[in-house]
């Protein structure tokens, strides 16, 4: 289970709570990741860009992880508009990317797989140099 407190760069930190606010999804279990990342969100350690870790998952984040079932490398997690699963492009908003967003390299991450729950371990981060705009 996730022990710590998210680490959420500040305007990310603004413009993923406006996305949650004004998403709904029919399927339960994007709608319960949502409510997740929401509560999350208000403990969340909100730091300048300045402040950032480099191991932190972000939006634009490319993130290797081990689960039950394996690796999974070169996932990069996507405002919902740029998801591309052939990519290996992942909404912030799936289930896996509010998951994984703002924890960092080493974190385990319980997450609900198609077969059951299990654990995601963090591996690796990889941020661009300078934070895209949101």
């Amino acid at each position: 289970m996730k022990t710590k407190n998210i680490i959420v760069e500040r305007n990310e930190y603004h413009w993923i709570s406006g996305i949650i606010e004004n998403s709904r999804y029919a399927d339960p279990m994007n709608q319960t990741s949502l409510e997740t990342l929401k509560k999350e969100l208000k403990f969340a350690k909100v730091k300048e860009e300045a402040e950032m870790p480099e191991h932190i998952v972000r939006l634009n984040s490319m993130v290797s992880v081990e689960t039950p079932y394996g690796p999974k490398t070169g996932l990069q997690l996507v405002a919902p508009a740029e998801k591309d699963i052939a990519q290996d492009k992942i909404s912030i908003l799936s289930p896996m990317g509010s998951a994984l967003f703002g924890y960092g390299t080493g974190d385990e991450v319980n997450w609900i797989f198609p077969k059951g729950k299990g654990k995601i371990r963090i591996i690796e981060v990889k941020n661009a140099p300078k934070a895209v705009n949101t």
